[in-house]
């Protein structure tokens, strides 16, 4: 909580939950969020929100959803390479590298990198239990890219504006959300 506004810029984070689990009255039952935090003493650690089993955050607040976060980096901090645990309902963390976790994810789902050089999001409808990897302001190593990309991520556009995580979030489920009502 300390580090808000500072290097770690953690304050993206509660909105990228929101954004993603979250509708009025209700969550998304058919989304999962991955939050992958790759600076660690030994390996990479997701944190995962599965809204399937979802249970209380303890509200929506940035305070309560940054101590949901550190909790579950607490609860992940002894855990071996490939290691995970269920920390609370449809809460979970995982000690893997991000490369090894995107190709378990997308060996039989549909998989689209976001990048302002790809193609348009809402050509490739209608979007069914598809990944979408996006990363914060930062950009991901090209080594990195390049190898997303060899896994088969097909590199997809929001638009010519670069926007933040929690907005190309919410821009993506509108794209599902309209591609499943036509479908």
């Amino acid at each position: 909580m300390a580090s808000l506004g500072q290097e770690a810029h953690v304050e993206f984070i509660p909105p990228m939950i929101v954004n993603a689990l979250f509708v009025a009255n209700g969550h998304r039952a058919d989304t999962r969020l991955h939050l992958v935090f790759e600076l660690s003493d030994d390996y990479s650690r997701i944190l995962t929100f599965d809204g399937a089993k979802l249970g209380d955050l303890g509200g929506l607040t940035e305070s309560s959803l940054l101590e949901v976060c550190s909790r579950l980096l607490s609860a992940g901090a002894g855990l071996t390479k490939e290691g995970s645990v269920e920390v609370d309902e449809g809460l979970f963390v995982r000690a893997i590298s991000f490369e090894r976790w995107v190709k378990a994810l997308v060996a039989h789902a549909p998989a689209f990198l976001l990048d302002p050089k790809g193609g348009e999001l809402r050509d490739e409808m209608p979007l069914t239990d598809a990944v979408v990897v996006m990363t914060d302001q930062l950009q991901l190593p090209k080594n990195t890219r390049k190898g997303l990309l060899r896994m088969g991520l097909k590199p997809v556009s929001l638009g010519n504006q670069m926007l933040f995580a929690s907005q190309c979030i919410t821009l993506v489920h509108a794209q599902m959300d309209a591609g499943s009502a036509s479908a």
